[in-house]
């Protein structure tokens, strides 16, 4: 080799190196191109993954006393119909999914609390599976008992909808649906536990079996739990023992042939001890004309087992004494009412309407109705009405 092919030599190592170089950036931009790619295409395929939806109620009621039917008084109110939700639902596979739910209530401030939050799996023979907090599927509208456009009425029937005290819980639930020519058959079971209000609600185990036949719909639903009371939450503590035994029967039609809809549900409530077993019921009959649905409720709930109570005191003061204030138990656990309401519904738009509702309430007997501020008066020596009227106006819509 001579003198200028050596000379050249550095030359052309050099331009191979840089050569090399360009050659690595070029697939090193080609691999973060790439990885860029990959990295959107996931995005893309989480938020397709993704859904929300959402509900409100705007309303506003006041009744003619101060009687609290409702949660109502004299005055007007905004919070007590007023709520917002939103659900998001995540699909982690074809059949496992994510659901949460929260909702914020007028008369919690608006603090959001969480009413659902649960893993479900539909398995190959189509039995789905939840667990997580789960809503108590006690009634014909529990799926939507937060989703006033779901509902006919203003507010669910107090006398049957109001006396379970909890409604939700953590546990599982599973579910099948039969599938027959004209109609299906769902069979769900439930197990779990819940607490509300210092009360802890231990072992609630249930079924309910719901019968779809074209426009009719036909559901019976049995449940029990185990309740213990906070010793400060008085006086229940007085009249249930610890894991005191509570069941829950119920049954329930519907007719909904876009016209006419007739609804109604029967339940029974008892609860070992002196605490109260409550029947209850009411009927629904609504009629649409276009948008608009005048609909009409009656509705009644007795306590059964007010002879239990006869005879029987709590302590309400100074009971480690030998001289304790003392109240008969029948005040606070016999009841008896009966609710009549006239209500229109009118559709504004596809996802929003609103609602009017007067409800009259009476027929309490010689009880206070289960109504806290009649125990109150009674307790004080005060005279409560014998009836109330409630006057409701309010807004469900859903995005």
């Amino acid at each position: 080799m001579d003198l200028r092919a050596w000379q050249a030599l550095p030359i052309c190592i050099l331009s191979s190196a840089v050569m090399a170089n360009e050659a690595l950036d070029k697939r090193v931009e080609q691999l973060e191109q790439e990885v860029q790619v990959l990295r959107q295409q996931n995005q893309d395929n989480a938020w397709d993954r993704i859904s929300f939806n959402g509900f409100y109620s705007v309303g506003i009621n006041q009744s003619n006393n101060n009687l609290g039917y409702a949660g109502s008084s004299d005055e007007y109110d905004f919070n007590n119909l007023t709520l917002v939700g939103l659900q998001g639902d995540f699909a982690l596979a074809d059949s496992t999914s994510v659901t949460v739910q929260l909702v914020a209530r007028g008369e919690d401030d608006f603090s959001p609390e969480v009413e659902w939050a649960y893993l479900k799996h539909t398995f190959d023979n189509y039995i789905t599976v939840r667990g997580g907090k789960l809503r108590l599927p006690m009634y014909m509208y529990s799926d939507y008992l937060e989703v006033g456009y779901a509902q006919p009425w203003a507010r669910p029937p107090e006398e049957v909808y109001s006396f379970v005290p909890f409604n939700s819980f953590v546990g599982v639930d599973g579910s099948y649906d039969f599938e027959f020519d004209n109609s299906t058959l769902t069979l769900q079971g439930f197990w779990g536990q819940s607490e509300e209000g210092g009360t802890n609600y231990d072992d609630i185990l249930g079924a309910n079996l719901t019968w779809v036949v074209d426009d009719f719909t036909v559901r019976a639903v049995y449940g029990q739990t185990k309740i213990t009371v906070s010793s400060s939450n008085q006086p229940d503590a007085q009249v249930i023992s610890e894991k005191n035994k509570s069941d829950f029967l119920g049954a329930g039609f519907s007719y909904d042939n876009g016209s006419l809809l007739v609804v109604s549900e029967v339940t029974r409530a008892t609860v070992e001890g002196q605490y109260s077993d409550v029947d209850s019921g009411y009927l629904t009959l609504g009629y649409r004309f276009g948008k608009a649905m005048p609909y009409g409720t009656v509705a009644g709930m007795k306590t059964q087992d007010d002879d239990e109570r006869d005879g029987q005191f709590v302590c309400l003061a100074d009971c480690a004494s030998g001289a304790p204030t003392l109240a008969p138990t029948s005040m606070f656990y016999n009841g008896k009412r009966s609710s009549y309401s006239l209500g229109l519904r009118y559709d504004l738009l596809s996802n929003l309407a609103v609602k009017f509702d007067a409800t009259y309430v009476n027929g309490f007997g010689d009880t206070n109705g289960l109504l806290a501020s009649k125990v109150a008066g009674a307790l004080a020596g005060q005279e409560t009405p014998d009836d109330t009227m409630v006057y409701s106006i309010v807004f469900d819509g859903v995005f």
